[in-house]
């Protein structure tokens, strides 16, 4: 019998394959297993970031809203967020359409409008420059006011069915208000900037505009911006429009250099080592998209965010309420398109039954924050005045009223028409009182060459005049109940006297609890009839103002008016200049022992210079400064030409005005200096001034006259020929176009001052403001964090009942 023996090899092999083919069966089980799970994971994380996702979208929804609000509104409840109509509500259904989210289970709710400052400030908040969170912020450096607003936002996804429970995620996130003074910025413009100064220029503190900056430079030396410069448009080498020559040659933009400051302080040029401008364009002959992320990638390494444009995403600031201005984009269609909305701050009130009436922007004016108004009519005719609750009367030619702010009439003192009128005149009117060569006759037309049909000439202005001195004397009579008042005696007297005041002092029927530091004066048609101007005199030494602490709300004075305003003369200053570049008293920087802050808004300003006096010929008689007798007739510039009024200008033809012998007028001085005939202006001596000034301006090519702004560095306005300084420390902010004085810029009748320029040190180290000022808002979000279900509970507990909008809520609502 033949046996068959099997290898044992064979069957070692057979169980070695199904080993091997089971542990390959398990590993493709627990890789699929795997591959599952992982997949289900993944599809829970998509799930659990389109929660989350869902839930951020909801708190922006929210955000929009609230914003929204803000911009529009100046007034809100501290809860007014978190429950009432001004709460925000869950965006719609179709918001989430295409995804998973479970809207009636999303809930956005608003917070508390909170206080944030800074420690040991109770109201006030530090933007901490050396912060690097802040490094790129445009409010770095300054002191704000700040309020903050908490939304928390939730958002659950629900998945399909067997796929697993529901995902809720919740989030939080600040909305951070900034309220930053206007005069915060030591310029601060609501349109395009322009600036291209002769001599050396240094900027000391913020520079902003709501626009785009053209910068040149026309002389030798550089200009210096020494702090933060921020735009909502682009920066730009050169001239917007390019500035006549009094001979009337366009001026040639000189390459002279301008520089910036880095985080450490040091001054960097503008102009790379080969000569190439590093602006929006940086050295292309047209702005790009490349140019702009190359522009921004430059200033941001090397300014470390001291300068900023439009390639930065900087957003515009506007007080509440205010539109975007916008220039006229026809300006030679003889059709005004410009928005101009910024200018209501210092136009008159209107009743709530005026088709313009906004309750919003009412409550920005000046007109209605005041509480002293004044109306004047300068003209001859009877005329439609406003009441401080913008009710409209008559008011007579040549004639003053005034009002507390609660509409109770009041009495100056001075004031004509009144049995008591005693006291030194507050408020004047004097007809065709003086010339004012730039604001020309109506008949002019700048698109036409001069000629006998087309003659230059300037306007005879009816002066609404504004004693400082008396206006002191009352407030410290009245506000202070003081029995004396510290005065410059006269334009002469070298130191301030102490006057006695009495009752013919007293501002009747005003009490102290009436005084908030602001006055505004209605010129009552200015912007029909441009042919006159508040002028403020003998305001050397201390303005009118409430005696106190330093820093309370109604320190200060703040002087407002729709017509335009002219300054003669030293102004809340002593007249003792200084130009020293070291230590603190430097007359462009920093203000005298006691000094208040002030602000002067008007459609234009207008400086003329202080008038000084010596002998002449053996008689003690004016021999400098403005001069209204003097106001028409030209400056001494050899290029006058008898023919200036009607020739076009030259070389030879490059002066404005008369050159007709005539006696000076004594009157503004007090009489008693001998009189002295002349046939040119005096020269403008140095004049100090201290006061932030909220101005309109004429854009260039206004009207489409091809005639340039002037530029910052021509505000405010000149009508002398100077050969002494103009100290003015303060701030200078431009929000609208003027309405009154609106002729263009030129050079034909006035040659500039010494410039020494400053940021007053009150606004900014001492954060010390005029009284009755808006603020320009700003936004920014702040601490977006990703919560627990405890902790968003706590945080919506801790508001008030019924805060919170839910996707329910809203179909509910929407059934």
């Amino acid at each position: 019998m033949l046996r068959t023996h099997r290898h044992p090899t064979r069957g070692g092999a057979f169980i070695t394959v199904v080993i091997f083919t089971t542990v390959l069966l398990i590993l493709i089980g627990s890789i699929l297993s795997w591959s599952l799970t992982e997949r289900r994971l993944n599809y829970r994380n998509s799930l659990r970031l389109e929660a989350r996702n869902a839930a951020e979208a909801i708190s922006e929804f929210g955000f929009y809203q609230i914003r929204n609000k803000l911009e529009t509104r100046s007034t809100f409840a501290p809860d007014a967020f978190a429950v009432g109509d001004d709460a925000p509500v869950m965006a719609p259904l179709t918001f989430f359409e295409g995804g998973n989210v479970d809207y009636p289970d999303t809930e956005l709710v608003g917070g508390m409008i909170t206080i944030v400052s800074t420690p040991g400030f109770s109201n006030a908040y530090f933007v901490d420059p050396n912060d690097l969170n802040n490094e790129f912020d445009p409010l770095k450096g300054k002191w704000i006011f700040r309020r903050d607003i908490a939304v928390i936002a939730k958002a659950t996804v629900q998945p399909p069915a067997n796929r697993g429970a529901p995902i809720t995620a919740y989030v939080s996130q600040r909305l951070s208000i900034r309220g930053a003074p206007l005069f915060a910025h030591a310029i601060f413009y609501n349109m395009d900037l322009e600036i291209a100064p002769g001599p050396n220029m240094t900027i000391w503190g913020p520079v902003h505009a709501n626009g785009s900056l053209y910068i040149s430079k026309q002389g030798s030396g550089p200009l210096n911006f020494m702090s933060q410069v921020t735009a909502t448009g682009g920066l730009y080498k050169g001239f917007k429009t390019p500035p006549i020559q009094a001979h009337g040659a366009t001026e040639v933009s000189q390459n002279h250099d301008f520089f910036f400051a880095n985080k450490a302080g040091s001054l960097v040029s503008l102009k790379s080592g080969d000569g190439v401008w590093r602006d929006q364009k940086m050295g292309l002959s047209s702005e790009t998209d490349e140019s702009n992320g190359q522009f921004r990638s430059f200033a941001s390494n090397t300014f470390n965010g001291n300068l900023q444009t439009k390639s930065h995403g900087i957003q515009p600031y506007k007080p509440v309420a205010i539109g975007d201005y916008e220039e006229d984009p026809t300006p030679h269609d003889g059709v005004d398109n410009s928005k101009n909305e910024g200018r209501v701050l210092i136009e008159p009130p209107l009743p709530n039954t005026h088709a313009d009436y906004n309750s919003e922007l009412e409550a920005q004016k000046l007109s209605r924050k005041s509480g002293l108004y004044i109306a004047v009519n300068p003209s001859g005719t009877d005329r439609t005045a406003r009441m401080p609750d913008g009710t409209p009367y008559t008011l007579p030619a040549n004639s003053v009223k005034a009002f507390k702010k609660d509409g109770t009439e009041v009495i100056l003192p001075g004031m004509a028409g009144h049995s008591n009128p005693g006291g030194d005149p507050v408020v004047t009117i004097k007809p065709n009182q003086m010339t004012d060569l730039r604001r020309h006759t109506s008949t002019f037309d700048y698109n036409n060459n001069r000629s006998g049909g087309n003659t230059y000439a300037g306007k005879n202005i009816n002066i609404i005049e504004v004693d400082m001195n008396a206006l002191k004397k009352a407030v410290d009579r009245t506000v202070n109940g003081a029995g004396s008042s510290s005065v410059y005696a006269d334009y002469t007297a070298s130191s301030p006297s102490s006057v006695t005041i009495d009752d013919t002092h007293r501002i009747d029927a005003f009490t102290a609890a009436d005084w908030n530091g602001a006055i505004y004066i209605e010129s009552v048609d200015a912007e029909v009839r441009k042919d006159s101007g508040v002028r403020l005199i003998n305001g050397r030494g201390q303005v009118a103002s409430k005696s106190g602490a330093a820093g309370v709300a109604d320190e200060g004075l703040t002087l407002a008016t729709n017509d335009a305003m002219y300054i003669l003369g030293h102004f809340n200053a002593d007249g003792s200049i200084n130009s020293s570049s070291t230590g603190t008293s430097n007359s462009a920087r920093y203000p005298e022992t006691g000094e208040r802050p002030v602000a002067l808004a008007a459609d234009a300003i207008t400086l003329l210079s202080q008038p000084t006096f010596g002998n002449v010929s053996g008689s003690y008689t004016q021999t400098g400064g403005w001069n209204d007798a003097l106001s028409g007739h030209r400056h001494t510039d050899s290029n006058w030409n008898n023919n200036w009024a009607t020739a076009n200008p030259a070389n030879n033809n490059r002066v404005d005005g008369i050159s007709t012998p005539t006696t000076i007028d004594t009157s503004l001085y007090g009489g008693g200096v001998a009189t002295r005939s002349m046939t040119m202006k005096f020269d403008g001596t140095s004049s100090e001034i201290s006061a932030a000034f909220l101005v309109g301006v004429t854009p260039s090519n206004k009207n489409g006259s091809n005639q340039n702004s002037g530029g910052v560095h021509n505000l405010p306005r000149f009508l002398e020929r100077w050969t002494g300084t103009a100290a003015i420390r303060g701030s200078i902010v431009v929000m609208y176009e003027s309405r009154v004085a609106d002729e263009p810029w030129g050079l034909r009748f006035y040659g500039p001052p010494t410039r020494l320029w400053g940021f007053n040190t009150l606004f900014g180290i001492e954060q010390r403001y005029p009284p009755q000022m808006p603020l320009v808002m700003s936004y920014r979000r702040v601490d977006f964090t990703d919560l627990t279900k405890a902790q968003y509970d706590a945080l919506k507990a801790a508001l008030p009942s019924g805060a919170g909008s839910t996707g329910a809520d809203l179909l509910d609502d929407e059934t």
